[in-house]
């Protein structure tokens, strides 16, 4: 059997068993995070604040995320189960469009396999897209099928494949700007090839860019009437006057192999061969695709970091960039290379950390009393929602200055609207339809209201705040011993509404309360 031929056949040929090892992986995730908390992380929370409209954008983040998330609120309602399932189902699609991206290159399962398991091995990938990760996790999809089908039409370069390779297009500029810079490597590394060169200047490209054109409309629309909003992120990007360039450099380099940290001890550990200089190139095109692919890389990310005189990189800002790595790693080892004991051994380090992975991701918040040191799934929305229907409040609007606070209440209440006052999305709300507003913020020492949030409430809804009584809310964290959270609450009508504000008022003053009040 000639190379082509067997490359035809691994191509073919489905590794069941690890493809059902993955999902029952992902599964299981899903499992722990419903049976861990019914609290919001961060950036959950905040899709589900973002997710109570369809909109054609939301922040400077684009849509695309909110928009599925939005889709699996309608079919699951809203829970972190449907919350859980988006993060993972991407996180699934990920690994999976990984091995076929290298199958391609290397038509081989064994080191597909290997190269798809390294990604258990760089922590923002396998543990920091676990822990709270938006769109992150959707652009390290989206590269990485694009990738793959990039690989595809180099094979064949049919009217499908193009389609298929737009509307990943779509889905990676929908995703998370940082895709454009993985665009434009992985552009730049076709060009610079013969046989990517012909998948470039086919007119079946058109096909292509009209895809991705009509998928991105909407945004595209949205984005020339909302500048401010678009570019309002630009102060993520750190930077100095003096030697922006030294300090920007030495962190992309830093990072990069902080990024790769520990992966690459455990490739020197177990396949010191991959290190070696190699001999002759023996994988072809697609191995020089691939290191041609991470050259151009850092190219562009220097160009990057000194024309953008940006001075810090974050690592989750390379997941969708880096991800390549352990693709031309194994592209290094020739199949001989790879033992069975190696491999084996390599499959039971992976085993292990990811077990490794279920315990901490459950003990951060189960033991969180014990290390004190509790996160945001530790908050106990629950209690505290209770305690606002005892003080009168069963729907309307819920604001608050903190998204983290107004997504879990959302979710607690969910026939009410949550607002945070830097979305500016009252201007979608009817006050007519809900009777009155639930202001709530986190103290630590029971201030009064943030002013910020006080100057929201009597500009957008002309109401006089002070009027009103303080409730403080304590409670247990979840899974805490003695420690309490506290969080301040405020009950106003909203103008029109036919509850006097004397007689609200007294009314909330006669509530009977288990907690504290001001």
């Amino acid at each position: 059997m000639n190379r082509e031929t067997t490359a035809h056949s691994q191509r073919n040929d489905l590794p069941l068993p690890f493809l059902l090892a993955l999902f029952g992986y992902f599964a299981l995730h899903i499992a722990l995070r419903v049976a861990v908390s019914g609290s919001l992380d961060y950036d959950e929370a905040e899709q589900a604040l973002l997710g109570q409209w369809l909109l054609a954008g939301y922040t400077e983040q684009p849509p695309l995320y909110t928009w599925v998330q939005y889709l699996l609120f309608g079919l699951f309602g809203k829970n972190v189960f449907a919350v859980s399932l988006l993060k993972n189902g991407l996180l699934l699609c990920t690994y999976i469009s990984v091995f076929f991206a290298a199958r391609e290159i290397l038509h081989d399962h064994r080191r597909a396999i290997l190269a798809t398991l390294s990604l258990l091995f760089i922590p923002q990938i396998a543990w920091e897209s676990q822990r709270d990760m938006t769109h992150t996790t959707l652009v390290v999809f989206a590269a990485a099928a694009t990738l793959w089908q990039v690989l595809r039409l180099i094979r064949k370069q049919s009217v499908t494949n193009y389609c298929i390779f737009g509307l990943l297009l779509g889905m990676g500029v929908l995703g998370k700007a940082n895709f454009f810079l993985f665009l434009t490597v992985l552009l730049l590394t076709l060009l610079s090839f013969s046989e990517g060169r012909k998948v470039l200047i086919s007119q079946k490209i058109l096909v292509s860019l009209l895809i991705a054109a009509a998928v991105t409309s909407i945004y595209a629309v949205w984005m020339i009437n909302n500048q401010d909003i678009v570019f309002s992120a630009t102060h993520k990007f750190k930077r100095a006057v003096e030697n922006y360039w030294q300090k920007g450099v030495i962190s992309l380099f830093t990072n990069s192999f902080l990024f790769l940290t520990p992966l690459w001890l455990i490739w020197l550990l177990i396949f010191p061969q991959g290190f070696r200089p190699t001999g002759p190139n023996n994988s072809g095109f697609h191995r020089q695709f691939i290191g041609r692919y991470l050259l151009l890389l850092f190219f562009c990310l220097l160009v990057v970091v000194i024309v953008g005189k940006v001075t810090y990189v974050k690592d989750r800002w390379l997941q969708p960039l880096l991800f390549i790595a352990p693709i031309y790693f194994f592209a290094r080892l020739s199949p001989g290379a790879i033992s069975q004991s190696r491999f084996k051994l390599f499959l039971r380090i992976a085993a292990a950390v990811a077990l490794v992975i279920y315990l901490a991701f459950a003990m951060r918040v189960v033991g969180a009393s014990y290390i004190n040191r509790f996160c945001r799934m530790n908050y106990p929305f629950a209690p505290i929602a209770e305690d606002m229907r005892r003080l009168g409040f069963a729907e309307g609007l819920i604001i608050s200055d903190d998204r983290f606070i107004a997504g879990n209440l959302h979710f607690q209440f969910p026939t009410s609207t949550a607002l945070v006052p830097e979305y500016h999305f009252e201007r979608l709300v009817d006050p007519a339809s809900s009777p009155s507003i639930a202001v709530v913020w986190e103290t630590a020492n029971r201030g009064k209201i943030p002013s910020d949030l006080k100057e929201y409430l009597e500009k957008t809804f002309n109401l006089p705040v002070t009027d009103f009584p303080v409730h403080y809310l304590e409670h247990i964290y979840l899974f805490g011993r003695t420690e309490t959270v506290t969080l301040a609450f405020t009950l106003l009508p909203l103008p029109g509404n036919k509850v006097e504000l004397s007689s609200l008022s007294a009314q909330m003053e006669r509530k009977p309360l288990r907690n504290k009040q001001e």
